[in-house]
């Protein structure tokens, strides 16, 4: 079976997707794709429980199933007659670039079941992003020191933002040509990369999402019109701060950002 592995980044549309795939998986599975159920934290959400897992985070609850459960399904699945293919779906598996312990045994253990895995990846512009994620990082109780201009300046030092512990240690790379390069070389299966952006300002990202996929063009078309947004915030703390740190954030990734999509 194709095993679609969807791994954000965060800030992409993710919340939104999520809540589309596991809504429409009776219609996906009529047409041969399967949403897992196994791995995930409610009805509309995504796999998050099983990158937990992975990731070796606390917040890992074995009552909501994790890979062991994920390849069970799987493997049901691929007994019945229409499921050919398979999308997982969490923002939280593109921070095992940080954890190839765990990288290593999802893909691993999916290839030994026969499954052909591919991973999926929308990549969003610095200076967005930037105020996007700081924004629900500060809804979330994490406080970096001197605020979203020392967010910035460790973004720009480093090409990334790691949270402490005490908020699970995620990793979140700005720097897009270092997360794809050091992916390619943990991974052997393939990694597609879409421009968020674009995606946005086009067809939209879950009409984009379901045509990789392969879903059913009068599911697309319904996509196409109707593209909840979940999980939205309003960047009104770092507002001050756009003029100045903006254009930094552009002049230092962009460049690559571009040549990592295009490449």
């Amino acid at each position: 079976m194709q095993v679609f592995i969807h791994i954000g980044t965060h800030k992409t549309g993710t919340t939104s997707l999520q809540a589309c795939l596991r809504t429409w998986s009776p219609e996906l599975a009529a047409s041969g794709l399967l949403v897992p159920s196994a791995g995930t934290l409610s009805a509309t959400s995504g796999h998050h429980n099983l990158a937990f897992q992975l990731a070796g985070d606390s917040r890992y609850d074995p009552a909501l199933g994790g890979l062991s459960e994920l390849v069970a399904e799987l493997r049901l699945a691929s007994n019945l007659p229409h499921p050919r293919r398979a999308v997982i779906s969490s923002e939280d598996f593109c921070c095992l670039v940080e954890k190839p312990d765990g990288l290593h045994r999802l893909e691993s253990t999916l290839r030994r079941e026969g499954h052909t895995v591919t991973w999926v990846m929308f990549l969003r512009r610095a200076d967005d992003y930037s105020e996007s994620l700081y924004t629900t990082l500060w809804g979330c109780g994490v406080r970096p020191r001197f605020g979203y201009p020392g967010f910035v300046l460790s973004i720009l030092a480093k090409g990334k933002y790691a949270q402490t512990q005490r908020f699970g240690g995620s990793v979140h790379y700005f720097d897009f040509a270092a997360f794809t390069r050091r992916w390619r070389q943990l991974s052997a299966s393939r990694l597609l990369l879409r421009d968020y952006d674009q995606a946005v300002a086009t067809q939209g990202v879950l009409t984009c999402f379901l045509s990789i996929l392969g879903a059913p063009e009068a599911l697309i078309a319904t996509a196409s019109c109707d593209q909840p947004r979940l999980n939205s915030r309003m960047e009104h703390i770092t507002r001050r701060y756009r003029r100045v740190l903006r254009p930094l954030l552009m002049a230092r990734f962009q460049r690559r950002h571009r040549r990592v999509i295009n490449g």
